[in-house]
């Protein structure tokens, strides 16, 4: 079944792209909000001759490093691990891509860590070194992005990524007018999420904006210079377009940047997803004009408490899939009071 919550994300401290975290054995948990823990590089260890609980280990791969969404989520995993007294293992890569990400996967499954949680850069490609894992025992849940197969996991979670591009869709159609040109940016042709935001974009123009010309999606990589290059292109090539939208992180970056090399900020709507840093201070100056924020912490702290419970054998406090709300954030609400609490961490 599908799980729906709301809830207010906490401010969290920054993480590095590696880190292992132990923590005390203080147990906190919320019916709202699962969450669990993981270990070090060497996985769990066994129980002391005093009776203490055992220390477990789960390790987290994101779709890429340095990205403010995957680090604001491993902030919220790392502070629900700490209460259940468990570890984390965060180790990625910088590029999205599954032959980026299948190492550091095969890697980590030889460490053989309690649980995996990870964020797959594709939903088919992704899978036989995840089914490695789940082969050797080990329990996966995945986070954001999911695979095309579910069945072995122990929870998929995600967010309500349609409802996220429909919001996006709306914005626009009612800015333009019903009226216009719009390009669309997004990271991959293939991951779960990025799929599921462009189409229901697409979907929701065709219902409700029928005058409204979509151009077909351009797919950029990870660096927002990337963006930024597609953006001066697809603006060389449709001089009349007037609005973007780029359904990851970078895209409405690198969109913010080419409209102000151009001269053309105000000039072209630009809506794009998430709450990084750059695009919040993007869209209080109006060089972003909306975003669709994720509860990204609360995504990592409900996959830490599944893999929890997973351990100690508490299978009726998982949820085998969990779609988290989303919510579009525009200019004129950036430096509202009560804002802060969706934007990512720096």
């Amino acid at each position: 079944m599908t799980g729906k919550r709301t809830s207010r994300l906490a401010a969290l401290a920054p993480i590095a792209v590696l880190v292992t975290v132990t923590a005390a054995a203080c147990s906190s948990s919320s019916s709202s909000s699962p969450s669990s823990a993981a270990a070090a590089s060497g996985g769990s260890s066994a129980s002391s001759a005093s009776g203490a609980a055992k220390h477990y280990t789960i390790a987290y791969v994101p779709g890429a490093t340095g990205v403010a969404f995957y680090d604001t989520l491993v902030s919220g995993m790392k502070a629900k691990a700490a209460s259940l007294g468990m570890s984390v293992i965060y180790q990625g890569s910088p590029d999205f891509a599954p032959s980026a990400q299948t190492p550091i996967v095969d890697a980590i499954c030889t460490r053989h860590p309690d649980a995996l949680i990870v964020s797959p850069t594709d939903p088919v490609a992704m899978a036989p070194a995840i089914n490695t894992c789940l082969n050797a025992g080990i329990p996966v849940i995945t986070v954001d992005t999911g695979l095309s197969s579910t069945s072995q996991l122990t929870s998929a979670i995600t967010t309500d990524n349609n409802s996220g591009g429909k919001d996006a869709a709306d914005f626009v159609g009612k800015a333009l007018g019903g009226k216009g040109t719009v390009a669309l940016m997004s990271l991959s042709p293939t991951a779960t999420t990025q799929v599921e935001r462009i189409q229901s974009f697409e979907k929701e123009m065709k219902a409700a904006y029928p005058g409204i010309t979509v151009l077909p999606v351009q797919y950029t990589q990870q660096a927002t210079s990337d963006s930024e290059s597609v953006a001066r292109s697809i603006l060389a090539a449709h001089p009349g377009v007037k609005a973007f939208f780029g359904s990851a992180e970078p895209n409405a970056e690198g969109v913010a940047d080419a409209l102000k090399a151009l001269g053309m900020t105000g000039k072209v709507i630009n809506v794009g997803f998430d709450a990084s840093p750059a695009e919040v201070t993007l869209l209080k100056s109006g060089g972003i004009n909306a975003t669709v924020a994720q509860p990204a912490a609360e995504e990592g702290a409900d996959a830490a408490q599944f893999a929890y419970d997973k351990l100690t054998g508490d299978a009726s406090g998982i949820t085998a899939s969990v779609q988290l709300p989303d919510v579009l954030l525009i200019t004129a609400d950036a430096s509202q009071s009560g804002s802060e609490k969706y934007f990512y961490i720096p």
